[in-house]
């Protein structure tokens, strides 16, 4: 486990690494970790039992794998958009900078009092020339001739200019990589503007005419028409704004452009190797480990849920089959004297360390499994066994054994339970039988059973009510003595919610119906008197009054309160 969190650990770092800084080789790091993470994998692999297993958890695998480069695909298109955005910002500030020396050594000169050409106009050129960091030379112009520049002095002849490559608005003409006065072997800027002319250095982006890895740029005019720069590889930069690729297009080149709000500039750049299929063969090696290990550590962690589930479910099965259930008793509480008059019937199931398993699971795999008549008739002899002495010192103190809807209408439960109540001496009357509301829902017969197990004195009432979907007419037609609250609806009692307002509209159906009121959940004497305040025969059920306890628990308490 110690050498796969260390191969764990140097893969996230070397992939995370590689992809921020693009590197082509494959590290020692990335290979390490992605032969550990292999190899953890096969250990995973070969410790599953059957060849089902086997392939499922390689099929997750190969999910894993899909996820993974998936997921460095996306932060690979984050890290390319932060570096090309940088460029590029980068870049058009530095057009900027180059454009705003030039137009404001062009105003300087257009502006000057002295006369064109003359010595104190080629000292003042000198001074701008060399107080300006982006231009090469500074010039006057008569007639489309350069007169006089301040690193030439007075040409003679006059120079001619070209046709100029674009002319902008407010007069400013421009060339591109023109050449330069003195040497046609030095290309430069020109822009000219009334009677002066500005010479662009050949070194103002010698920072950008150096080679960067990946990168390449456009410097063009706002409506496309004209290049003033380019760096790096043209073939991958276009002329008009693009539009930003979602991130999971794998091509492997991303393009990010901005212009400037009052210069005629923008700057379109372009950054290749974009796609994650275009790494190195070190951090594809590394995604596709690093993948592979997490889906298979899923899929292993799936089999052995998958496992711990069936096995929990054959658990269940022979607990029932060899009645290893207990049963524990909440007491059930008249609220207007606090005398226990009942309790209620819990099946508890634990698991082969001794755990406890949660009801709703146990009683759902027992009905998935049909065994959970089994189960009942275990609770059913438990409880009479454990309680029988109660039972026959006092006629009034009953237990609610909660029954299913199968159990109701399977016409030999009723005999069983017959029979044990006559086996033990007690009354049916003492018997009441919980079902939940929603259970009785689109069960023809049910009504007619539950009024086979009532003609044998045997009581009804209606479990966690409120909870399901039946009207008050299908309710009427249900042969029951009682319902009972379910818990969520108490524990809003004292609060704005909904839910407070429905126990008292429960409180006046069991009033209207004649019905008995037990209210689970109580766990606060404020509660108990809310409930008692609008049912003066209400019942309390929770652990204000008791929690589940053994019958040797239970037993011990009645004799002071009866």
């Amino acid at each position: 486990m110690t050498g796969l969190t260390i191969g764990l650990i140097f893969l996230i770092n070397s992939t995370q690494q590689a992809l921020a800084s693009r590197q082509d080789l494959c590290s020692f790091d990335e290979t390490t970790g992605a032969l550990i993470c292999c190899l953890g994998t096969f250990i995973l692999m070969i410790k599953l039992r059957t060849n089902g297993d086997r392939w499922f958890v390689a099929l997750v695998a190969c999910v894993g794998v899909v996820i993974t480069i998936l997921l460095g695909q996306l932060e690979l298109v984050r890290l390319a958009y932060v570096r090309l955005n940088d460029y590029r910002d980068n870049l058009l500030s530095h057009s900027l900078n180059v454009a705003k020396s030039g137009r404001d050594t062009l105003l300087i000169v257009n502006n000057t009092s002295q006369t064109l050409c003359s010595d104190d106009n080629l000292k003042e050129l000198r001074l701008l020339t060399f107080k300006a960091h982006y231009l090469r030379d500074i010039g006057r112009v008569l007639n489309n001739r350069i007169v006089c520049t301040a690193l030439w002095g007075r040409l003679s002849p006059p120079a001619e200019l070209p046709t100029a490559d674009r002319e902008v608005d407010g007069g400013h003409r421009l060339w591109g990589q023109a050449a330069d006065i003195g040497s046609h072997l030095t290309k430069v800027d020109m822009v000219m503007h009334g009677t002066a002319i500005v010479f662009t250095s050949p070194v103002a982006f010698a920072l950008y005419e150096r080679a960067q890895p990946n990168l390449s740029a456009h410097i063009i005019s706002q409506d496309g028409q004209y290049i003033y720069r380019t760096f790096g590889d043209a073939a991958q930069l276009t002329t008009h704004r693009p539009e930003k690729l979602a991130w999971y297009d794998l091509r492997s080149h991303r393009l990010a452009s901005r212009c400037s709000s009052d210069v005629d500039i923008c700057v379109i750049a372009a950054l290749t190797g974009v796609s994650i299929l275009h790494q190195s063969p070190g951090v594809l090696l590394a995604l596709v480990a690093f993948g592979g290990l997490a889906g298979s550590g899923l899929g292993v962690a799936a089999v052995q849920w998958r496992r711990g589930h069936s096995s929990l479910i054959q658990q269940v099965k022979r607990s029932i089959a060899e009645g290893r259930v207990n049963v524990v008793y909440q007491p059930l509480v008249r609220l207007r004297d606090g005398h226990v008059n009942g309790a209620e019937v819990l099946a508890r199931l634990s698991d082969n360390h001794g755990a406890p398993i949660a009801p709703d699971v146990f009683i759902m795999i027992a009905e998935q499994h049909g065994i959970i008549k089994d189960l009942t008739r275990i609770v059913v002899r438990k409880a009479l066994d454990e309680m029988q002495a109660c039972l026959r010192n006092d006629a009034d103190f009953y237990l609610s054994l909660n029954f299913s809807v199968d159990d109701v209408i399977d016409p030999n439960t009723l005999e069983f339970l017959d029979e044990e109540v006559r086996r033990h001496g007690l009354s049916a009357q003492q018997i009441v039988l919980e079902i939940t509301e929603r259970s009785t829902a689109h069960h023809e017969h049910l009504i007619e059973s539950m009024k086979s197990f009532r003609a044998r004195g045997y009581e009804f009432f209606i479990d966690d009510f409120g909870t399901g979907y039946s009207n008050l007419a299908y309710l009427a037609k249900l042969p029951i003595s009682g319902i009972k609250i379910d818990r969520m609806f108490t524990q809003a009692i004292g609060t704005e919610a909904v839910s407070a307002e429905i126990v008292e509209n429960i409180c006046n159906i069991a009033r209207r119906l004649e019905l008995k009121l037990i209210v689970e959940g109580v766990e606060t004497r404020e509660q108990a008197e809310y409930v008692l305040a609008l049912h003066s025969d209400a019942v309390g059920q929770g652990w204000y009054f008791g929690r589940p306890v053994p019958a040797w628990a239970l037993l011990g308490r009645l004799p002071a309160e009866t």
